[in-house]
């Protein structure tokens, strides 16, 4: 075997891209062209001390459009320029955000190598392959098994063949970005996690919107913080919402990292913007100050019943507005997406129904429909059109909606939410402009909910919204959401995000009695996820031996769901069945179907 391995590793070698070079960090300007004054979040990543030996961790807490990625990544360069790291990885919640990163990452990351480098940039997921600037970046392989740049190809793209293969060994390339996923299972007894391990080596880990992972996730996220850590090397995250539990987790999981005791500082309301630095001898934890531009105040509205929703929408259309409903739940979206057709309140032309639930092929149109209709750069076509949506303008799509109504959910969801109200400043036509005051009316959430009731009982919610219920088990964080905001009235970013947070996920939080079972359910559920997750993870400490389990878990998942089918589709044509979809198989291809 040994000869074998010899032999075999050293015609990897010559497949093997040359390291590229480190360029020096000579400012922001470098990165980012168009920032001509730094955030205070990004001004702060300018600042930090970095020179520090061993293991670093960054929390990097701010509104939506405070510039966290472009602060990550100035951290990143500045570390990596100081001989701390020689590449990054970009984990993100879901493959559509992974690839928003991508788009991005594209436009920035040869800047942080030597121009005489030929670094890879590398899109990791298991949907890569349906997206064309990825495929149109990878570098040609020549007959005699060396890579070759194509000389027709953008300076900003490229990746050689031999890391875009195989999502294995994706890690290898210099920057990545792709799904979490990717990371996390280094930790876990994935085959070939040696390989995404040795990835990760020497390089960043930078994590963003950890605020949605759950309970098992953030467990398995603790895994890979505390290893990253004990390698000695940095990890970004970033959030715009985190409650002090979660903090205190993360922080704990690099301190066993570095093999210290390192604990989290108690935050008030009023502690936001927040920057955190841990390294293996100190915990800096400070304030940022928040632009003013990215201020902003949402009105809260309550509606009570569907029908008064569709009202709201009848409204929105008779008076010109872009407006999006939505629902916590896919079969909600297309009942209401079909009732309105049939109700012919809203043109089927200017009527959008996207969900998670289409094809690959399809889900790829309709999310560009929906940037040109709702996007930064829509104009006057956005006028009277109508999006049903799901969760999947949450987070992935820069979308900017004249008028808004959301299923109640989470706290944190419905900041993410409100923030796709508008986004962006525009005048009384919804056309965008470059500064002054956005000239349409006061921006409002109105959020769809039961009744208040002051003591619920244990069906509160799943009389009212069942699929919501379904979706969302832990109903009293749902009421507690209910509570706040109708206390509030208003959400106020950045000066109400810690309050909303803590009075809804705060340890202290009072429950009412009526949830008493359901509050014993979820807290069980939630221990035991996180237990589960921390069986799965690796041990590292003993290293190779004889005593460690060489078997693998007939089902290992980096996400703690039901169990799914992938369906193909195919379509009959002159009596001969051909892909639903023209092109890459995978476009035919329903996702997560249960």
């Amino acid at each position: 075997y040994w000869q074998q391995a010899l032999a075999n590793a050293q015609t990897a070698i010559t497949r093997f891209p040359s390291a590229a070079n480190v360029s020096a960090f000579t400012g922001i300007e470098t990165l980012f062209p168009f920032i001509q004054h730094p955030t205070p979040l990004q001004q702060k990543a300018l600042e930090l001390d970095i020179n520090v030996d061993g293991a670093q961790l960054f929390i990097l807490e701010d509104v939506t459009g405070a510039g966290k990625t472009e602060a990550a990544l100035i951290l990143a360069h500045r570390l990596m320029a100081a001989g701390k790291a020689q590449g990054l990885y970009f984990g993100l919640p879901t493959m559509a955000t992974a690839n928003a990163m991508f788009e991005r990452m594209a436009n920035t990351w040869l800047a942080l190598y030597q121009p005489d480098s030929r670094p890879s940039l590398i899109l990791a997921h298991s949907a890569r392959r349906l997206m064309d600037r990825f495929n149109q970046s990878i570098w040609s392989v020549t007959l005699s098994g060396t890579e070759e740049p194509d000389e027709a190809q953008p300076d900003s793209q490229g990746c050689a063949a031999w890391f875009a293969d195989s999502n294995k060994k994706a890690l290898l390339a210099e920057v990545g970005v792709g799904t979490l996923d990717q990371a996390m299972m280094a930790v876990m007894p994935f085959k070939h996690n040696n390989l995404r391990l040795l990835g990760l080596s020497n390089k960043i880990l930078l994590a963003d919107e950890i605020h949605a992972c759950d309970a098992w996730m953030s467990r398995i996220l603790e895994g890979l913080i505390e290893r990253q850590a004990s390698n000695g090397n940095a990890t970004i995250l970033l959030s715009a919402t985190l409650s002090q539990q979660q903090r205190d987790k993360l922080v704990a999981a690099f301190s066993r990292g570095v093999r210290r005791s390192v604990q989290a500082p108690l935050l008030g309301h009023d502690d936001y913007p927040w920057l955190t630095q841990v390294t293996q001898t100190e915990l800096i934890s400070q304030r940022v100050d928040t632009r003013k531009e990215v201020e902003r105040s949402v009105d809260i509205g309550w509606l009570h019943s569907e029908e008064a929703c569709l009202e709201r929408i009848g409204e929105a259309v008779e008076k010109g507005n872009c407006i999006a409903w939505i629902r916590n739940s896919v079969d909600d979206a297309i009942r209401i997406y079909r009732q309105l057709q049939l109700s012919k309140v809203v043109a089927t032309e200017n009527l959008l129904l996207f969900h998670s639930r289409f094809a690959f092929h399809d889900r790829q149109r309709i999310e560009s429909q929906t940037l040109n209709l709702f996007g930064k750069q829509s104009g006057a076509q956005r006028a009277g059109k109508v999006i049903i949506a799901t969760q999947v303008i949450e987070q992935s799509l820069d979308i900017d909606c004249d008028e808004m109504i959301s299923d109640l959910a989470p706290v944190d969801l419905l900041i993410q939410r409100a923030g796709r109200l508008q986004r962006h400043i525009r005048d009384r036509n919804g056309l965008v402009k470059k500064s002054g005051q956005d000239e349409r009316e006061t921006p409002v959430l109105r959020i769809l909910a039961p009744e208040w009731d002051d003591a619920p009982r244990e069906n509160w919610l799943s009389s009212a919204m069942r699929n919501s219920a379904y979706v969302y088990p832990d109903h009293g964080r749902m009421w507690l959401t209910q509570r706040i905001l109708r206390e509030q009235g208003t959400i106020r970013m950045p000066q109400s995000a810690r309050l909303l947070i803590e009075s809804v996920y705060g340890e202290d939080v009072n429950m009412p009695v009526g949830f008493a079972k359901t509050e014993q359910l979820q807290k069980g559920k939630f221990y035991c996820d996180r237990a589960f997750a921390r069986q799965m993870l690796l041990n590292f400490a003993p290293g190779y031996c004889a005593e460690i389990s060489d078997s693998l878990p007939e089902k290992m998942s980096t996400r703690l769901a039901e169990e799914s089918v992938t369906l193909w589709l195919a379509k009959i044509v002159d009596g001969v069945v051909t892909p639903y979809a023209s092109g890459e198989p995978a476009l035919s291809r329903i996702p997560r179907c249960r």
